[in-house]
């Protein structure tokens, strides 16, 4: 599961820096994945890019700082520099959460999953549908970084590979990006659920205290069995199996059929006339 160090009122969340990692696949979802064709088909530097990957492999990348419309991180070089690396992407803006919101309160399997930490493609298909686009295209992440670059650097490209990670694990985070955090489009969703429901409707049928009380509402109960005539047959435990160490079969079939006699006599009891009013056997 994702760490991170705080969930800010002003909706700003700091994930620890993550591990190294081995190999090239360390983005598994679609979702990240399109992340990362935002900024891999906008860069010029092919070369900044195959850097940023190693950076954020190696753990270069520092605690990665995630708010409305900006991530930013300390990056550090090979040789120890450290640099600031910000990406900025568009907030949606307040007529694009309504969409988004309208949209999400009618189909619940968006929020499930969503609390799944999963990020359906339907999900944004509707969304795109409502006129939100939730994942950036090319363009849309725009880089700042202290050393001075004025396209994608090594350090904010490996700062866009990190949080690829991150959104690998939780896609919320791609939401607060956009200006909503999980707490604050949770509510905004239960709120406009409860909008759309409308004034408590008592439901129909019958309350299960009023049915309890009235009993002539309920059915009858089936008739009884009939009592069988003797006492059911035990399975044979004569089988090709030999029995374990210690275990005597017919032993076992006596007690069996012992336990059936008795069963059929409590049975015959119970069937009894008067045997209601009569007090059980301690």
């Amino acid at each position: 599961m994702t760490r991170y160090d705080g969930d800010r009122a002003d909706g700003e969340r700091t994930f620890a820096a993550l591990p190294p990692v081995r190999g090239r696949g360390s983005v598994r979802t679609w979702w990240g994945r399109a992340w990362l064709a935002a900024l891999e088909g906008t860069a010029l530097d092919a070369g900044q890019l195959k850097a940023g990957r190693g950076l954020a492999r190696a753990g270069a990348v520092g605690a990665v700082s995630v708010r409305p419309g900006r991530i930013t991180a300390v990056v550090r070089d090979r040789d120890g520099t450290a640099h600031r690396a910000d990406v900025l992407l568009q907030e949606l803006s307040g007529e694009q959460w309504d969409r988004f919101l309208a949209m999400a309160v009618e189909r619940a399997g968006h929020v499930a999953a969503l609390l799944d930490r999963e990020m359906p493609t339907h999900l944004v298909e509707d969304a795109e549908l409502a006129g939100v686009e939730l994942l950036p295209g090319l363009g849309d992440l725009e880089p700042e970084c202290d050393c001075g670059a004025w396209d994608h650097c090594g350090h904010t490209a490996a700062l866009c590979y990190q949080v690829a990670r991150l959104l690998d694990r939780d896609p919320f985070v791609l939401l607060l990006m956009r200006g909503r955090g999980e707490r604050a489009l949770l509510d905004a969703l239960q709120a406009r659920g409860d909008a759309s429901a409308g004034p408590a409707v008592r439901p129909e049928g019958v309350d299960a205290a009023e049915a309890y009380a009235a009993g002539d509402i309920l059915p009858s109960l089936p008739d009884v069995p009939a009592l069988p005539t003797e006492p059911g047959i035990p399975p044979s435990l004569d089988t090709e199996t030999a029995p374990g160490a210690g275990i005597d079969p017919r032993a076992l079939e006596f007690l069996a059929g012992r336990t059936a006699a008795q069963a059929h006599r409590m049975l015959a009891e119970a069937l009894g006339e008067g045997h209601g009013p009569r007090p059980g056997e301690p």
